[in-house]
C-alpha cells in the first residue's frame, strides 16, 4: 500500500469522487437525502486506509452488529430520557433566543475562571456560555452518551452543577422510525457497493491505496450509522427549534450531521476552531458550494467558522475551499483568561499541590493523541534523564485511551508527576519553565504565556505544523533533543530570539490578545440571528 501525504491524498480523493459507476460519479453513490456521505468519512478514511481485522469482522457480521446497535439505541434512548428529566419551558412570556451547543464529554472538567475560582464546566465553551447567559440566552447542550458509563455520569454531573442550562443526551432523539430509515439505508448502500466491485479498474485503484476493505466497511456497515445520526440531528433541530447551532468538531460525524440538519431547517450554524487545522478542513476548490448548498457533490460546512487568526483565515480560504464570507477572525475565546494569567494562576500553589520546589525548573510534557504518541513520550523522557535537576510534569491529552503514558513513565524510570487528563493545562503552562509537545495548540498557548518550547516531530511523514519551526526549537531527530532542551532552558539569546519570533507569530495565529475573543464570538452570534447587541 502506497503511503499518502496530504497533497497526494487530495489528488487521490478527486480521482475517486469522479470515478463513474453505471454513469454516476462515485460521490453521488454515497448520497443520502441528497447529501454525500463521503464528507462524513474522508477524515477517518485518510487515517484508516489499511486492512483492519476488526473491520473485516464487522463486514462479515453486519447483521449482528446492526442488532447490537438497535438494542443499544433502544435502551439508551429510554435511559437518557430518564436522566434528562422532563423539559420545563421557562415561564417568561418573552421567548429568549435559544443556542444549541455541541458539548463533547471530553470537555467537561475543572478550570479556573477569571476570578481564580476552581469550578466544573465545559472547558471549551465556558466563556461563551457565561457571556450568552449574561445576555439572556437560553442554552441547550447535546452530545451522544457514548459506550462508557462515564457519559451517563457526566450528564448527571452537568445537570446537577449547571441547573440554569438544559443538558440532553443526543440518544433521546432516536426512534423506531429512525431505525427503519437506517435499515433501508443499509440495504441501499450494500447494493451500491456490489455495483462498485463489478468494475475491476476501480477496484484496482482502491486496492492500490488500501481503501477497498475500509470502503467496504463504510458502505456495508458504517453508512447506516451516519444515516441514523443525520436523522437524529434533524429531529434535534425540529424539536428544540434553536436560533443557532454552535458547533465544535464540525468535520466529525456528529458535528457534520448537525451542520446538515441546520442547513436543511434554515438554522444558522457557527463552528469555533478547536485546534490546529489539518485534513478535516482542507477541501478541493470544487467541493464547497459558494451558495451554501449541502447537496451532492458539495461538502456541508457551517455558515460561519470563527478562527484564531489571519493565518487560519488564509489557510481555509486560499489553500482550502471555504468562501471568504464564511470565515471570521475572532481569536480563541478560551485564551481570554491568558490575558490576565498573573491574576488567575499561581506557580507557588501549583508546586505546593504537587510537592515540587517552586525554585526549581519545571518541564511540562504534553502528550498527543496520535499513533506515534508512545514513541514521542519515550524519546522525551529518555532525553530528560540528562537533566536530573528538572521537575518533569506530564499532562495527558484529554482524548488518550487508557493510561498508557503512566506505564511509559514507569518503564523509562523517570521521576515525573503525571497530571489527570482533565487537569487545567493553562495552570500547568503558567507554572512551567519549558513546554515539550508535538503539534498541539498548547504550543500556541505557551507562546502567549511567553514560555519557551521544544517541539518534537519524529515521524517520517510531512510535518503537520511547520509554522512552529521559527517560534520553537523544533526537533526531528531524537539525538537533537538534549541540546535543544539545554538551549531552551539555559541559553538566554535563544530564549530572547524565541520570544521575539513568538510576538510576530501571535499576530497571525492568535489575533489580538486583548481578552475580548469571547465578546467577538457572541457578537457574531447576535449578528447571525439578527439580534441587536
Amino acid at each position: 500500500m502506497e503511503e499518502l501525504g496530504l497533497e497526494k491524498w487530495l489528488d487521490l480523493e478527486h480521482r475517486i469522487l469522479n470515478m463513474k459507476i453505471n454513469g454516476r460519479k462515485f460521490v453521488e453513490l454515497t448520497a443520502y437525502r441528497g447529501v454525500a456521505l463521503w464528507w462524513f468519512i474522508r477524515f477517518r478514511l485518510y487515517y484508516s486506509a489499511r486492512t483492519n481485522p476488526l473491520i473485516n469482522s464487522m463486514i462479515k457480521n453486519t447483521f449482528f452488529f446492526s442488532f447490537v446497535d438497535f438494542v443499544y439505541d433502544f435502551f439508551t434512548s429510554i435511559l437518557c430520557r430518564l436522566l434528562s428529566g422532563p423539559y420545563k419551558p421557562k415561564a417568561d412570556k418573552k421567548r429568549e433566543p435559544k443556542i444549541l451547543i455541541t458539548a463533547p464529554n471530553r470537555n467537561w472538567g475543572t478550570i479556573r475562571d477569571l476570578s481564580g475560582r476552581l469550578r466544573k464546566c465545559d472547558t471549551f465553551f465556558d466563556s461563551i456560555v457565561t457571556e450568552l447567559k449574561r445576555r439572556n440566552y437560553e442554552i441547550v447542550t447535546v452530545y451522544p452518551l457514548g459506550y462508557s458509563i462515564s457519559g451517563a455520569k457526566i450528564l448527571i454531573d452537568k445537570s446537577k452543577i449547571q441547573k440554569e442550562i438544559t443538558h440532553k443526551a443526543f440518544n433521546i432523539y432516536w426512534s423506531i422510525k429512525i431505525w427503519k430509515n437506517t435499515y433501508d439505508a443499509r440495504r441501499h448502500f450494500r447494493n451500491i457497493w456490489k455495483n462498485v466491485l463489478e468494475n475491476e479498474e476501480h477496484v484496482d485503484l482502491l486496492e492500490k491505496y488500501g481503501l477497498k476493505t475500509v470502503l467496504s466497511f463504510y458502505f456495508c456497515s458504517f453508512f447506516e450509522r451516519i444515516v441514523k445520526i443525520i436523522e437524529m440531528a434533524r429531529k434535534v433541530v425540529e424539536e428544540e427549534k434553536p436560533d443557532l447551532l454552535l458547533i465544535s468538531d464540525e468535520y466529525g460525524v456528529f458535528g457534520r450531521a448537525l451542520v446538515v440538519a441546520g442547513k436543511l431547517n434554515k438554522v444558522p450554524t457557527l463552528a469555533i476552531q478547536h485546534g490546529n487545522i489539518g485534513l478535516g478542513c482542507m477541501y478541493p476548490k470544487s467541493s464547497i458550494s459558494a451558495h451554501g448548498s449541502v447537496k451532492t457533490p458539495y461538502c456541508p460546512i457551517p455558515d460561519k467558522t470563527a478562527v484564531y487568526g489571519q493565518y487560519h483565515y488564509d489557510l481555509l480560504t486560499k489553500m482550502s475551499a471555504y468562501p471568504p464570507s464564511s470565515i471570521v477572525v475572532t481569536g480563541e475565546p478560551r485564551y481570554d483568561i491568558l490575558a490576565v494569567a498573573d491574576r488567575v494562576f499561581s506557580r507557588e500553589k501549583f508546586c505546593g499541590r504537587l510537592n515540587l520546589d517552586p525554585e526549581g525548573k519545571i518541564v511540562l510534557v504534553v502528550t498527543e493523541n496520535i499513533p506515534e504518541g508512545e514513541t514521542f513520550l519515550k524519546s522525551i523522557l529518555r532525553a530528560l534523564k540528562k537533566f536530573p535537576e528538572l521537575h518533569v510534569v506530564v499532562k495527558p491529552h484529554p482524548n488518550e485511551k487508557g493510561e498508557w503514558y503512566k506505564k511509559v513513565v514507569e518503564d523509562e524510570n523517570v521521576e515525573a508527576v503525571v497530571l489527570p487528563k482533565v487537569a487545567d493545562t493553562f495552570e500547568a503552562l503558567y507554572a512551567c519553565d519549558l513546554l515539550m509537545a508535538s503539534f498541539s495548540t498548547v504550543i500556541t498557548e505557551a507562546i502567549i504565556l511567553r514560555k519557551p518550547s521544544v517541539t518534537v516531530y519524529l515521524s517520517e511523514s510531512g510535518d503537520p505544523a511547520p509554522y512552529y519551526r521559527d517560534v520553537t526549537l523544533r526537533v526531528y531527530r531524537e539525538e537533537d533533543l538534549v541540546p535543544a532542551i539545554r538551549n531552551a532552558l539555559y541559553h538566554e539569546k535563544t530564549r530572547e530570539k524565541l520570544q521575539k519570533a513568538g510576538r510576530e507569530f501571535l499576530l497571525e495565529h492568535a489575533h489580538k490578545q486583548d481578552g475580548k475573543a469571547t465578546e467577538r464570538v457572541v457578537n457574531l452570534i447576535e449578528k447571525m440571528i439578527g439580534r441587536q447587541h
